[in-house]
């Protein structure tokens, strides 16, 4: 069987709270002072639907909460005096609710175990609490074993039982029953033994049966037999059903004090219950017969047969013809009482239900009594009626008399003295129909014909005086109509004249809508009086007001009020002046107004079938919109303006086509698409101004453009051309580079060669051009560098001759010369003859190359960055230092060469070590990357968690963030996660201390002091230690810190892949996002 229930947790709000949220893994729904939860529990074959309200603000009405709820838990903290002492004063409040609660006390400490023991507690509770369970140190893993406890309490309506330890109480209940007893008090002994009873069935203890005749001993002492039966059902059933009787019999004894203390309906009440609870529990036939006869009885006493025989439809038929004709004296003993306390309506109801069950059930004998006895007192009821002068209940009465005399067989008596009577009052009241339909009924001729006569006299007299009445009131009421038509019309006369020259002096004072109102507001009344012809007068005078003041939204609005038949007549009428004040349109600057004038006026024109005249007014539309066109396209010289110019020309396209046939061919746009083609071709879009070229009409126009767009387009042909031609020099020059870096990093390698080599040539051929460097002298340096080139390539020194250029090239370039590279470079070359192709192929040389081609497209970054290519030539400490002068750059005396380290310069020891440690690294990551597809699937229900608590643990931090003080949120996320650790929540604590980890880092704090924050959190852990540091957000931030220490360029990718499926706020995302 499946049952509702709502059940309250009371406690300490943040404890409770934090140990909810664990015991059902999601976030409730936060009800303000509450947090509700819905839980499904199965309790041995039954399911609960349970409704979970947990207390989240001390600020609760519990006075309100108590009474609705169907279980309690309460959370105490022992070791808290506070709670304790709270405890101790919401107590009483829970036993004061008038039904009896379930309810389970927890002892808890979110902190840790409790360190008072358990059987301690325990004792306590069952003791001085008997109604009450108890569970010390209850996980929220098992929280699930207190609601299958308060749901089994909630279905049996006991008190709650945890089976686990229910035999610790038994000697408890044994020891509280014999203290109950020698007190006499009965039925706190009996619950004590009773509760015993159910220990003693779970652990099939010998004495249970015993135990079961003692509990129900103790219930029969107090009267409460159906409990002591309950408790027999499974050991003894036939002392059950004995006790089931005596619970019965007892009913039927409580019935009997109220029956004769005279208080029939609950007597009856109390009989039909037990008889009902007898069949239900299938006892004796004879006790269910008995208590619903006694009902029936009862029901009867209380004047109220209805009842009783709503008792008899649910009898066997042959029971039923029994009691009826038993009770038929006692129902006529009623009608008798009622009579006598003149009741007679009540005896009249109570007899007719009784003649209609009767007549049902074929008792025809016992019938005659019952309709004897009505129409006695219908006839009583009759006369009282007639003496009052209520004629209507009289008719009504004598008419109920009519029906019992025809349809059942008893005597009629003569009424016609009171019938006589009602007639005399009818026609007095000159209701001459109904006294025709009594007079019908009187049984002498006699007095039926002098009462006939009696009507017809009154009948004429009455109808002479009407038609005398409604002739005097016809003449008085024509006369006084024709002096009030005449006063009318003089007074309408007058209040129209008074309202016109109201409004022409308004009009004067340049107050036109006002004056038109002030004439609206009297057709208005004109027609609300019925002059509607007139209002409609005073309406055109408005309208005629509005049209002189341009004021169109108002005409409308009042022309639609004006009659049909008078709309054509008036804008025939006005037609010319309306076309003129239309025109005087085109000087407003609001084009929305008159598109929304001129759009009504076609309307209300059409409608009126005035086509001719709808047509003048839409060639007015169309220029209005040419010019809108216009002053669109001067003021938006782009696509946008050029949209709405097409917008709105489709608007005179639909115009033309709906109201224009000849007349469409006449309308031109050639000074629009003109206008449209330049502004395509200022876009550079020709095509689209070709398109609205070959629509303009005028040939000069036309030919002119189309010769301006001819020579764009061959202009642009020629810049295409170009392009083609400078992108493939770029992609030449784009191989060049690559092949030029190549041999860098070749040149590289010889660098300390070829410096050794220049070093022992320095004296001869650089020494001098070195101290002209210095001494800023770079034109002599120069001359110096190239007569060294000459020097170098007879000594076939090709590749040190190539750096002289490049020297010679770098100081020209300095002194902004760089066109003489190229006429330096081809002298030089012309020099070497068939070895100049030697020195154009050494590294100096193509690096010098494309620096000159480089030149043509005057691209100085490009220049700068090809001159970082000489840092791998071997040059003299002063050609670095002006090197890096023109670059813009530090020198530094020991320059880091940019070679990969795991190939070039390193020791096999250090080769070793390198290799270790990208091993290490990738077996972390992969370690990482095993967990992450478990947090992926767990993020949302972990931020669904994160986002119940955001209120309460991450408001502040995330209000840091927002205003970036992230050097207080790295403290606030450390110190909120030692908090969380310490109630051992180690998933969300390592998560914060990641969080932590990440603002360092985004504020620039050293690495090294990071990882001691990490480790510090790892030792206050303890035991748990271990396993804290083997989580994935741990293993995350230390991974992040192996990266950066060891400067690990390949395993930074990696980190994003990390950091994305992270389960954070919207305000952290930002923390992710960091230089690397």
């Amino acid at each position: 069987m499946r049952y509702i229930f709502k059940i309250l947790i009371l406690g300490d709000p943040d404890a409770i709270q934090f140990y909810a949220l664990r015991a059902f893994e999601e976030s409730g729904e936060d009800k303000g002072t509450y947090l509700e939860w819905y839980k499904e529990v199965r309790v041995l074959e039954d399911v609960c639907d349970l409704e979970i309200d947990v207390i989240s603000s001390i600020s609760a009405d519990l006075d309100d909460l108590l009474p609705m709820v169907d279980g309690i838990i309460y959370f105490l903290n022992p070791q808290v005096e506070g709670e304790l002492e709270l405890f101790g004063m919401i107590l009483p409040d829970i036993f004061s609710v008038k039904r009896d609660i379930p309810t389970i006390v927890i002892f808890y400490d979110q902190n840790g175990m409790l360190p008072i023991s358990v059987n301690e507690l325990l004792e306590n509770v069952w003791v001085n609490y008997p109604s009450l369970e108890a569970f010390v140190n209850l996980l929220p893993k098992d929280f699930h074993q207190a609601l299958q406890s308060l749901s089994l309490a909630m279905i049996n309506g006991d008190t709650p039982l945890n089976i686990e330890n229910a035999w610790m109480r038994f000697p408890i209940f044994i020891q509280m029953a014999n203290i109950y007893y020698d007190n006499k008090n009965y039925y706190y002994a009996a619950q004590a033994v009773k509760k015993a009873s159910i220990i003693a069935e779970i652990y099939n203890k010998e004495e249970y049966f015993i135990i079961c005749e003692q509990a129900a001993f103790l219930y029969s002492k107090i009267n409460l037999y159906l409990e002591a039966s309950k408790i027999l059902e499974k050991s003894d059933k036939t002392k059950s059903i004995n006790f089931k009787n005596l619970h019965a019999d007892a009913m039927i004894r409580e019935g009997n004090l109220f029956f004769n203390r005279k208080e029939y309906e609950k007597a009856a009440r109390k009989y039909e219950t037990t008889a009902q609870w007898s069949s239900i529990e299938s006892l004796d036939t004879r006790l269910t017969n008995d208590a619903f006869k006694l009902a029936i009885n009862s029901w009867i006493s209380a004047c109220n047969v209805e009842n009783a025989f709503k008792i008899l439809d649910n009898l066997r038929h042959k029971l039923v013809l029994s009691i009826l004709k038993e009770i038929c004296e006692k129902i006529q003993a009623v009608a008798d009482y009622l009579i006598e306390i003149n009741n007679f309506e009540q005896a009249r109801e109570q007899l007719y239900i009784a003649v209609n069950k009767f007549q049902r059930e074929g008792l025809f004998e016992e019938l005659k009594d019952l309709t004897s006895q009505l129409t006695k007192i219908l006839i009583h009821i009759f006369k009282h009626f007639v003496q009052d002068e209520n004629i209507l209940a009289a008719k009504n009465i004598y008419d109920e008399l009519e029906i019992m005399w025809g349809s059942y067989k008893v005597e009629k008596i003569n009424l016609d003295s009171h019938l006589e009577k009602s007639i005399i009052l009818l026609l007095e009241e000159k209701n001459f129909g109904m006294a025709s339909v009594l007079i019908n009924k009187l049984n002498s001729r006699q007095l039926r014909q002098n009462l006939a006569k009696i009507r017809d006299d009154f009948d004429d007299k009455f109808t002479e005086l009407k038609k005398n009445e409604i002739l005097d009131y016809n003449n008085t009421g024509i006369d006084i109509i024709r002096e009030y038509v005449e006063a009318e019309r003089d007074i309408i006369i007058e209040m129209n004249t008074i309202k016109i020259n109201e409004a022409k002096e308004l009009s004067k004072n340049n107050e036109i809508r006002k004056a038109a109102t002030h004439l609206k507001i009297q057709a208005v009344y004109l027609k609300n009086i019925g002059k509607e012809e007139i209002s409609n007068q005073i309406l055109t005078k408005s309208l005629d007001l509005l049209l002189e003041g341009i004021i169109f939204e108002e005409f409308f609005k009042i022309f639609n009020t004006l009659a049909d038949e008078m709309k054509t007549k008036y804008l025939s009428r006005i037609y010319s002046k309306y076309t003129q004040k239309l025109k005087e349109l085109k000087k407003s600057d609001d084009y929305k107004r008159k598109e929304t004038i001129l759009e009504n006026s076609n309307k209300i024109f059409r409608n009126q079938e005035l086509y001719e005249e709808s047509k003048e007014i839409s060639l007015i539309f169309i220029e209005i919109i040419k010019e809108e066109i216009l002053i669109i396209l001067e003021n938006e010289e782009n696509i946008i303006g050029i949209k709405k110019a097409t917008g709105l020309l489709k608007k005179v396209s639909n115009i033309s086509e709906a109201y224009f046939e000849k007349e469409k061919s006449k309308i031109e746009f050639d000074d629009i698409f003109k206008k449209i083609a330049e502004i395509y071709i200022n876009l550079d879009d020709l095509p689209s101004a070709n398109s609205y070229t070959d629509r303009i009409e005028n040939k000069e126009f036309r030919n002119e453009i189309h010769k301006r767009i001819e020579k764009l387009e061959a202009e642009k042909s020629a810049k295409a051309s170009k392009k083609a031609e400078d992108t493939f020099k770029v992609e030449v020059l784009k191989e060049r580079l690559s092949i030029i870096q190549t041999r860098g990093r070749e040149a590289l390698l010889e660098h300390d060669k070829e410096l050794r080599k220049r070093k022992a040539l320095k004296r001869n051929y650089f020494k001098e051009a070195l101290s002209n460097i210095e001494q800023q002298k770079y034109m002599e340096a120069m001359e110096l560098y190239k007569k060294s080139i000459d020097s170098l390539n007879k000594r076939q020194d090709y590749n040190l001759a190539g750096v002289s250029l490049a020297m010679v090239s770098l100081l020209l370039i300095k002194e902004d010369k760089i066109n003489e590279i190229k006429k330096i470079f081809t002298e030089t070359k012309k020099k070497l003859s068939s070895l100049g192709k030697l020195f154009s192929e050494t590294y100096p040389v193509l690096l010098i190359n494309y620096i000159i081609d480089l030149k043509e497209f005057h691209d100085e970054e490009k220049i700068k960055e090809a001159l970082g290519g000489f840092d791998n030539l071997p040059l003299f400490e002063e050609e670095l230092i002006l090197l890096y002068d023109y670059l813009g750059k530090d020198y530094r005396e020991e320059r880091e060469v940019d070679v990969d380290q795991d190939i070039v310069g390193l020791s096999r020891e250090k080769l070793g070590d390198l290799s270790k440690l990208k091993i290490d690294m990738d077996q972390k990551y992969g370690k990482i990357k095993s967990l992450m597809v478990d947090i992926r699937s767990d993020r949302d229900i972990i931020l669904k968690n994160r986002n119940a608590m955001r209120k309460r643990y991450y408001s502040d931090i995330l209000k840091l963030l927002g205003s970036h003080n992230f050097k207080d949120a790295s403290v606030m996320y450390y110190d909120l996660a030692t908090r969380i650790a310490k109630r051992k929540d180690f998933k969300t604590s390592s998560l914060l201390i990641l969080l932590h980890g990440l603002v360092l880092i985004k504020v620039g704090e050293h690495i090294k002091s990071i990882k001691k924050n990490i480790n510090e959190f790892l030792d206050g852990l303890g035991l748990n230690k271990k396993y804290v540091k083997e989580t994935y957000y741990i293993l995350v931030i230390l991974f992040i810190i192996d990266v950066k220490l060891n400067n690990l360029d390949r395993d930074r990718l990696k980190i994003n892949k990390i950091l994305e499926i992270l389960p954070l706020f919207e305000e952290e995302k930002e923390l992710i996002e960091f230089e690397l």
